[in-house]
């Protein structure tokens, strides 16, 4: 991870840490977890939560499928693990989570985004 805030393990972040061992005691990541390949990774739900977050909010995402899998993939972990944020409120994904949303939905040329703040 480019930035030393994102270089975050799933067991560091209490939301994610409790989402983990509240499925399964024994799985040391909660990447390993089929909830999360399910909720997370999963091409036909990620396409669901899309036109959700189309129609709730009017807004449309990258025209690039992967670029739009990849956006919808940390919009529905963090929701999984957090809820409802409200508008303009970020988290910091654990690199486990963005590594392998990442390598489920690759850029081409290797150009991402990474954690940004939001500007006051």
């Amino acid at each position: 991870m480019p930035q030393a805030r994102e270089c975050v393990c799933c067991q560091e972040i209490t939301r994610v840490n409790e989402r983990r061992t509240g499925k399964d005691e024994n799985t040391s990541c909660i990447t390993d977890l089929p909830s999360f390949r399910n909720v997370c990774l999963d091409p036909d739900v990620l396409d669901v939560a899309y036109f959700q977050y189309r129609q709730e909010y009017g807004e449309q995402l990258p025209e690039a499928a992967n670029e739009r899998k990849r956006y919808t993939a940390y919009r529905q972990f963090v929701r999984w693990c957090w809820g409802y944020l409200g508008k303009e409120i970020r988290v910091v994904i654990p690199a486990c989570v963005v590594l392998s949303v990442r390598n489920s939905y690759p850029d081409p040329g290797q150009n991402y985004t990474g954690f940004r703040s939001v500007a006051c």
